[in-house]
């Protein structure tokens, strides 16, 4: 068995068995300051009848609600308290519980955890309260397009597993659930037993094993009898349903029944669904996406752990939507007959899957996640097994599990359109005549791969150091900056340019993004298809970014395949060809998005709020335009506007664990063509001087609101003290939360936010509810507002936001991302590497006067502006 894909030792993980049943596994890893808990309970959704159908879900938000020793509210406070957050996710086969904490709180983390584990009180008016909260979760789900779709589906394919039920539960059967119903299931399920701990993180393992056995040893045991439900009963065969709604795109989705995650076939289901949609390279993003046929198309292999289901899932827009399912079907039918898996493919998939894994295993709590997943699989090497059995899978194994389980006769089918589209089919057989019946040419294979020619480095020396960051200029004047990170399994690495959206002008609204996105559809040595395998067949990605302030194109890639990785990147960054094929492939496909946008109830009203708030000003517009303004952008106006905008304020910046004058000097090398600039800063946005609102109507079970309100610009001093009354008000423990969710359950999505840009900015609120809560929600907010406003806040809430914010940052910093993103923002739109300096001095010289004044001065209720999606039940 191979081990090297894992960025640890196997040896390095210890496991332990306390006498109750309790299986630990605790890890040191010394990457970062930071330390993570997963409570991980093999109980979920198939471990309920139906007479109690959504209990798990149920039980995991009652995990939050108290303990005979903590107080409703102070098992997220505590954990605030310490530096760190948790929350928890529920799904068929299990549900877990993670808190991610500063390693001075991991201790304290730890006995919150254990208290709220083994204590859960459960108490009746909690549980009364929370079930509003939870069916107003079920609304909001039931306002997702692509949720009602793949639990449709599940529910089509199946007949009698409980994998076909809806399984967050119905209105009616949450209302009837009663404190002795959860109670019973908290009792039957939550046993050491059944249960894995995983510790992840900077800690003592002998000193942390010690503590796990005084906070959980004392727990008794009782044996857990499972009551599985019925399996399926002979084949599924062909099935088919419609569905239509209030949605602005067509789903089309295709299921099988296969196997479960311990299965010999399910490496190569999912080596499969990775050949089909794994990277811009695969089948059906180039049969698909490519061609303009639809706004995305996926494959993939679920198997929450007893059964599993291959799905492939395409949405875009209605009138296009049955030529896109077809192409789908072609490529389906394809790599089970006429054009099988090739050894490039699976060659392709596997780099491709190592580098996923290495992204997973570069924070604390997705290492803890991988072990308490794979443990509950009967030991955590199993999870070693899949991968060396996922690395060895051949092109012929892939090929026949293609052949053997994605049956024409054995398919379902599932439709969501809009109300207003026509039925797409009216029978299975007349579904799969449709799907086969659609024109359109096969797939070619990708053209040869033109080889990636190695750097020849460009020396350059250090203009500067500072802490981990170091400092060179190439000869064009152009600053890199490196921030050395050791052990880190990726480096990244990446060009960008201040600017770019602020200088679009109303006839250019959006060129930024579209040449941003453009330029990874060929250069002049390849073309786009040999651009996505020659990236992906060094397990590397290049993506682009695109923000108001700045944009830029970054790679990640392992140390050993950086240079060559950065080669490519030069490639996009300098040779695109933006040829009229690939402008006009990502207009449709931008235009697309934005009919996308509109079944958001998150990013829609927030839409909503920005055209008011930012009138005039380019931030009131989606950064990748509007589909009049798409219309009208040529490929010959976007290779203008390249040679425009990257001339200007640019940056080269990496992360990586390797030496940094040798990175520097590939930089160095991989630009030298690239020359400073200038870029002048936008002109400041105005905010509007009264409140206003601007409501669409839609035929959906929430309102959604989106209250902002004018905040303090991207160097401000007031930023970070907004950034601390977001953590003050948000999230569990939060102002908002606590009031507006936990006691009077007007919501189950209440959040604040701080958008800081370099002109303008803004607080806003976001509130999901039902449209008949939507008035005493908006005045529940304002009560919250006034009370701020008026008294601002104590002194342990400051002491606690404060030791949130700096755990938190020390949490983020364990991504490559997050450190380049950082770092990028600071020297482009900020005040350079020295404001990165000051970050903690900031977070720490904010006192409650800051906080009051914040309040009174920028959440000015008569200037508030409401973006509002309003659901059905609120008309009149």
């Amino acid at each position: 068995m191979s081990h090297s894909v894992l960025p640890f030792a196997p040896d390095s993980v210890h496991r332990t068995r306390l006498p109750n049943g309790l299986t630990v596994l605790i890890r040191r890893d010394t990457t970062a300051p930071v330390a993570a808990v997963v409570t991980w309970v093999k109980a979920g959704y198939f471990d309920e009848t139906d007479e109690v159908s959504g209990i798990s879900h149920v039980l995991e938000h009652m995990f939050f609600k108290g303990t005979p020793s903590l107080a409703v509210g102070e098992i997220a406070k505590r954990t605030k308290a310490s530096g760190g957050y948790l929350n928890a996710a529920t799904i068929y086969d299990h549900t877990s519980y993670y808190a991610v904490l500063p390693k001075e709180g991991f201790y304290e983390g730890l006995r919150v955890q254990a208290d709220a584990w083994a204590n859960s009180s459960i108490d009746a008016d909690e549980l009364r309260r929370e079930l509003e909260v939870i069916i107003e979760e079920a609304k909001r789900k039931a306002d997702s397009p692509g949720a009602v779709a793949m639990e449709s589906l599940f529910a089509l394919l199946h007949d009698r597993h409980r994998i076909r039920r809806w399984r967050i539960g119905r209105e009616a059967g949450l209302r009837g659930l009663t404190r002795e119903n959860v109670l019973h299931f908290y009792r039957a399920y939550y046993q050491p037993s059944n249960a894995i701990l995983a510790i992840v993180g900077d800690v003592d393992v002998d000193e942390a094993l010690r503590h796990v056995e005084l906070l959980y040893g004392s727990q008794k045991d009782t044996p857990v009898v499972r009551d599985v439900g019925p399996d399926e009963v002979g084949a599924a065969g062909r099935r088919y349903e419609e569905l239509h709604g209030d949605v602005s795109q067509s789903h089309i989705l295709m299921g099988w029944r296969t196997p479960g995650t311990l299965h010999r076939d399910t490496p190569s289901l999912d080596a499969l669904s990775m050949v089909l949609s794994g990277g811009r390279a695969s089948r059906l993003y180039r049969a698909v996406r490519d061609r303009r046929l639809a706004t995305s198309a996926t494959a993939f292999n679920y198997t929450p752990t007893a059964l599993g289901v291959f799905i492939a899932n395409v949405h875009g827009d209605p009138q296009m939507i049955t030529a896109a399912a077809g192409a789908m079907w072609r490529q389906l039918r394809a790599v089970a007959s006429d054009q099988p898996v090739t050894d490039s493919e699976v060659d392709r998939v596997r780099r491709l899957f190592e580098t996923r894994l290495l992204q997973r295993m570069e924070t604390v709590d997705g290492q803890a996640t991988w072990l308490a997943e794979a443990e509950a699989l009967g030991g955590w090497q199993l999870g070693e097994q899949y991968i060396d059995r996922f690395l060895n899978v051949s092109s012929s194994d892939v090929s026949e599990v293609a052949t053997r389980y994605l049956d024409p006769d054995q398919m379902s089918v599932l439709v969501y359109r809009p109300t207003s589209e026509q039925h797409v089919a009216s029978t299975a057989d007349g579904a799969l005549a449709l799907l086969e019946n659609q024109p359109g040419a096969e797939l070619p294979p990708s053209a040869g791969m033109v080889p990636v020619a190695a750097i020849r480095s460009l020396r350059v020396s250090a203009e500067r150091h500072h802490g981990p960051y170091h400092l060179y200029r190439t000869a064009g004047g152009v600053p890199i900056v490196v921030y050395h990170r050791p052990h880190a399994p990726m480096s990244r690495a990446g060009v960008y340019v201040a600017g770019g959206v602020t200088q679009e002008t109303e006839s250019n609204v959006g060129i930024t993004a579209l040449m941003a996105r453009s330029a990874l559809r060929g250069t002049a040595k390849r073309s786009a298809d040999d651009l996505a395998l020659s990236v992906e067949l060094l397990g590397a990605g290049i993506s682009p970014g695109i923000g108001a302030d700045a944009f830029g194109w970054s790679v990640s890639a392992s140390p050993k395949t950086l240079a060559r990785a950065i080669s490519l990147l030069a490639e996009v960054v300098q040779q695109p060809t933006f040829s009229d094929e690939a402008v006009s492939t990502e207009r449709r496909l931008a235009q697309s998005a934005l009919r996308q946008l509109q079944d958001d109830m998150y990013r829609f009203p927030a839409g909503l709020a920005a055209s008011l708030s930012y009138e005039g000003h380019r931030y009131a517009v989606p950064i990748i335009g509007t589909y009049e303004s798409l219309e009208r952008l040529s490929a010959s106006s976007v290779r203008t506007w390249h040679r425009e905008v990257v001339g200007g304020s640019v940056l080269l910046a990496a992360v990586s664990s390797g030496d940094p004058d040798e990175i520097a000097s590939l930089l160095a090398a991989a630009f030298d063509a690239v020359t400073i600039g200038a870029t002048d800063r936008p002109r400041a946005a105005v905010w509007p001087e009264k409140a206003r609102q601007l409501v669409v109507d839609r035929d959906k079970a929430q309102s959604a609101i989106y209250t902002s309100f004018p905040g303090p610009l991207r160097t401000d001093p007031d930023a970070v003290v907004g950034d601390l009354l977001v953590g003050i008000t948000s999230g569990l423990g939060g102002r908002f939360f606590d009031e507006l969710r936990e006691r009077q359950s007007l919501a189950y999505t209440v959040h604040s936010s701080q958008r800081n840009s370099v002109a303008g900015g803004h607080f806003a609120a976001y509130i999901a509810t039902s449209p008949e809560k939507e008035n005493a929600a908006r005045e529940g907010l304002r009560n919250e507002i006034d009370k701020l406003q008026a008294d601002g806040i104590t002194d342990d809430e400051l002491a606690r936001v404060k030791t949130y914010a700096l755990g938190t940052y020390a949490i983020a910093r364990q991504s490559g991302d997050a450190v380049l993103s950082e770092l990028v923002d600071a020297w482009l739109c900020g005040d350079g590497l020295e404001e990165l300096d000051a970050t903690v001095d900031r977070i720490q010289r904010v006192t409650s006067d800051d906080v009051l004044r914040f309040a009174r001065t920028y959440l000015d209720w008569s200037r508030r502006v409401e973006g509002i999606v309003r659901g059905r039940k609120a008309r009149r």
